[in-house]
This record gives structure tokens, C-alpha cells and sequence, in this order.
């Protein structure tokens, strides 16, 4: 048998008050980001890398810590599924002391990354020497306290076992922005001076997706995620940098979470 790799991702955790609010919801493994792993290899995971799993995600642990790290059970996932930004997965996390514990941890952001376990499948090497994971077999999914993935995968929320109406809730969050100037188009071109663009936070372009105008513009959309990704690329941000960047951008605000936490939490 191959052996198991693991990943790590940082995410932003929120903790949801309603309900019993022991289900994380979010992304384990963003899809067509390029990470340093060491010297010799620089990776990326493929768009359905994981789908032989989807069908059989309460096969899949959730841990505190990896297992052969010494780390425990503390729940089991109840979703998986392949999503425009990575594999989207809940995670109930059981009533027990290891998982109180952990949820109050998540809660005061002492725990906040997570990490994921895996044995190779087919791979290829992409332009540059990048090795993109086709598919591999995902063995458990773990919260951990270090991260190799930055900002990539993002775990949305620790939300209610109960259906939560999120669509309400970007509405109201909608109800509550200034309306869209005419020019606001003009306004996102010349901020960021053409071709030339600065991509993190502090930069124009992160002001202004982050700011009232920047997320009026996609937060009505049918799919949010889908057009401010297409947005970025509009302008100018290198394809390689899209998709991370438009969940980051969404992730940056309480408004942009949730609304995040609305679209990708709904069922496909």
C-alpha cells in the first residue's frame, strides 16, 4: 500500500451560533493552486482529484491531529463533494471531550487550520514542473494547528446539524449595501492602473472586492464565487491565481463569508 501524504490548508473558522453548531462546513483542498512543497516538488490537485470519495464520505474520519501522528477521531464527514473552488466537505463533529474542546478552540481561533491525508493516484507534470495530483485517495481529514497551503482551502463555518436558511442571510446582508454606482466598472479599472496589478491584501484590487461596491457586483449573482473569479480574471489576474484569490477576497469580510457560506453550502 502507497503511503499516506498530508496536506495542510489555512483556513478562517467561524463557529455559528444557531442550532447545536457542531457541523464544519467549508473547502478541504482547493482545486488548481500551485504550492511549494520542498525542493523538489511544487503541487497542485486537479478539479475531481478525489470524486471515487463523494459517494462514501462517512467512510472518511475527521481528526484532531492525524491519525498515525498520534492524533484521534472526532467526528466523521457527512458531505463531500466536487465544487468550482475544491473538494467541499461537512464534518459532524461528535459530543464528546475532545470534540467540545476542539469546537471551542475553533471558536476563539486557536485552531484554525486544516489538514488533509491522502495516497497518490495518477499524477502529471505540468508546465514549469508542477506535479498535479489527477486523482488520489483521500484517507482522513484532520484539524491541525501548522499549515503548508496558506489561504487556499478555506473551511466556510461550524454550523447547525439543522437546515439553515443562509439564502436569508446574504439577503439581508444585500438589503444593508449601498446600490451600485454607474461607474463603479471605471472606478475598478483606473484604481489598479491597468495590466499592472497588485493582487494582496492593501493592494486597490483587494480594496476595492473586498469593499461595498467590489461586492455588490458579484453577491447578486447566481453563482457569486463563479463571477468574481471571472471578474478577477477580467482583470488581469494570472488564471494560476483566480481561484484562490476570489475565495480569499470573499473570505476577508463577514459579509463575503457568509455569503460564501450560502453558496457553497448549498446541495448540488
Amino acid at each position: 500500500m502507497t503511503e499516506m501524504l498530508t496536506r495542510q490548508f489555512m483556513p478562517e473558522l467561524e463557529v455559528r451560533s444557531s442550532g447545536d453548531g457542531r457541523t464544519i462546513t467549508g473547502i478541504a483542498v482547493p482545486y488548481g493552486r500551485p504550492q511549494y512543497i520542498d525542493s523538489r516538488l511544487t503541487e497542485q490537485f486537479a478539479r475531481g482529484a478525489f470524486n471515487a470519495q463523494l459517494r462514501a464520505a462517512h467512510r472518511i474520519p475527521f481528526m484532531r491531529d492525524h491519525g498515525p501522528h498520534g492524533g484521534n477521531l472526532i467526528g466523521k464527514a457527512n458531505e463531500l463533494r466536487d465544487d468550482a473552488a475544491g473538494l467541499y466537505g461537512e464534518w459532524r463533529v461528535s459530543k464528546t471531550p475532545l470534540g467540545d474542546e476542539t469546537l471551542e478552540l475553533v471558536k476563539d481561533g486557536a485552531l484554525s487550520e486544516l489538514s488533509i491525508g491522502f495516497r497518490e493516484g495518477q499524477n502529471r507534470t505540468l508546465s514549469g514542473g508542477v506535479v498535479e495530483r489527477r486523482t488520489a485517495t483521500l484517507t482522513e481529514v484532520a484539524i491541525v494547528m501548522a499549515g503548508a497551503y496558506g489561504e487556499a482551502a478555506m473551511v466556510a463555518s461550524v454550523r447547525a446539524q439543522s437546515t439553515v436558511d443562509r439564502r436569508a442571510e446574504a439577503a439581508q446582508i444585500l438589503a444593508q449595501l449601498p446600490v451600485l454606482s454607474a461607474d463603479a466598472e471605471l472606478l475598478t479599472r483606473s484604481a489598479h492602473g491597468g495590466s499592472n496589478l497588485k493582487y494582496g491584501p492593501g493592494s486597490p484590487l483587494w480594496r476595492y472586492w473586498t469593499g461595498p461596491e467590489g461586492f455588490a457586483r458579484y453577491a447578486g449573482a447566481a453563482e457569486p464565487w463563479t463571477t468574481l473569479r471571472d471578474a478577477l480574471l477580467k482583470e488581469g489576474v494570472p488564471a494560476t491565481m483566480a481561484d484562490g484569490l476570489a475565495t480569499n477576497v470573499m473570505q476577508a469580510t463577514p459579509a463575503g463569508r457568509a455569503l460564501f457560506a450560502s453558496h457553497h453550502g448549498k446541495h448540488a
